[in-house]
């Protein structure tokens, strides 16, 4: 069995994975391991939607990426808050390129409030180092957050329009192993 050790040091963002599906016990389990964050004053203020229909992921595959190639950039883009936007539009419009990477599965953790943004990113921590503990690979996919928090896209998911997509991650089995990016050396301030 793993240690949390080898899960901080071993997880990867895999961007390549078999066709194999995820079984709706590991979702389960990891988003039981989620849940074990802490949150600010106990709210814990995340709430998971699973993706697993592959029609649906196809579509939704397209519209990010159509959202993000509209002319003139639309709003939802523009104020992403996601660095060097010319770079990952151009990224976005190579041919054969798979927002999710092929992954049978996505896993949206909306925030019930937008102060709980960050408890989500926590959540997903564990989320992702309980994945790499059992062997399925993650990577987070920020490129589609301003789809899922488009109006619509929630009303087809039956969600409340207040819940803000905080962390959409895709889960599955890699296709083979990832290679570790080197770290940059800390920044650490004593005083």
């Amino acid at each position: 069995m793993a240690t949390v050790a080898d899960a901080i040091y071993g997880r990867r963002a895999v961007r390549a994975y078999s066709h194999d599906p995820v079984s709706k016990e590991e979702i389960d389990a990891l988003i039981e391991a989620a849940i074990q964050a802490p949150s600010a004053v106990n709210a814990q203020p995340w709430r998971f939607v699973v993706l697993q229909d592959h029609d649906l992921l196809d579509r939704y595959e397209t519209d990010a990426k159509n959202l993000w190639l509209a002319e003139p950039t639309p709003p939802e883009v523009a104020d992403s808050g996601l660095p060097d936007l010319d770079r990952l539009r151009r990224m976005m419009a190579e041919p054969g390129h798979l927002l999710f990477h092929g992954a049978q599965t996505l896993v949206v953790i909306y925030a019930t409030s937008a102060d709980g943004v960050a408890d989500c990113f926590l959540a997903a921590q564990n989320l992702m180092l309980a994945a790499c503990e059992r062997g399925l690979g993650t990577c987070p996919i920020g490129l589609c957050k301003p789809l899922f928090n488009r109006a619509e896209v929630k009303d087809e998911l039956g969600i409340p329009s207040t819940w803000v997509a905080a962390f959409p991650v895709v889960v599955g089995h890699p296709a083979g192993p990832t290679a570790a990016v080197p770290r940059h050396p800390p920044v650490v301030h004593w005083r």
